[in-house]
Formats: structure tokens, sequence, C-alpha cells
């Protein structure tokens, strides 16, 4: 997602549909005119922990899908005792493998 945080989704000005993965277009109206908006806490909707990864990448490897408001996306955890229901927000950014160009959202859990 070039020149977007990995706490922002896209937001389209024309019908409001929001989508997390860049498109450079709305997925639902296909307009060309979107912004970005902040993405705060989510809930986890399902979560497991790979065993069994390619060369370079972390194993085990803790991932769930997460809702923030109209928006899903999978990501890695940062902590574990990570739950389905628990309430999530981004803890930065890593790389999946040594040399990605691409980076991807961590997420951690909030404590009151």
């Amino acid at each position: 997602m070039t020149g977007v945080r990995v706490d922002e989704a896209f937001r389209c000005e024309q019908c409001g549909a929001t989508w997390y993965y860049d498109k450079h277009h709305c997925p639902v109206c296909a307009s060309h005119e979107y912004g970005t908006t902040e993405l705060d806490r989510g809930e986890v909707l399902s979560r497991t922990t790979v065993e069994m990864t390619p060369p370079d990448v972390r194993s085990p490897n803790d991932l769930a899908l997460v809702r923030f408001g109209d928006v899903q996306l999978i990501a890695q955890l940062a902590d574990d005792g990570v739950s389905t229901g628990d309430t999530v927000e981004f803890a930065g950014e890593y790389r999946l493998r040594e040399g990605d160009d691409k980076t991807r959202p961590r997420l951690r859990k909030v404590t009151q």
C-alpha cells in the first residue's frame, strides 16, 4: 500500500464504501475518487497459529481475521493470548520476508 499507513483503509468519495487493500478504484461503484480513513480498534473474528511456514517466515506465525467497522483483514498478532472476541489495535508493521518491499500489519490486544 504505497503511501498509505497500515492502520488506514480507503473510503470511496462517491458511495462511501470502505476497503483495505489498494485497488486503485472502489470495489463497489468503480469510482477512482477515494481518500483514506484511520482504523482504530477491531474485533478478532477468528485466529489461528501456522506452524509450518515457508522458508524465512516466522514460525509459529499467529494470524487473526479482524473486523474494523466495515473492513475485515488478516494480520499477524504481536502478542500471545489473543482470543476470538478480543479487541485489538495496530502495533506497527513488519516484512514477511527479508528483502520484501511490502509491509504488512501487526496487531496487539488492547488492555484496559
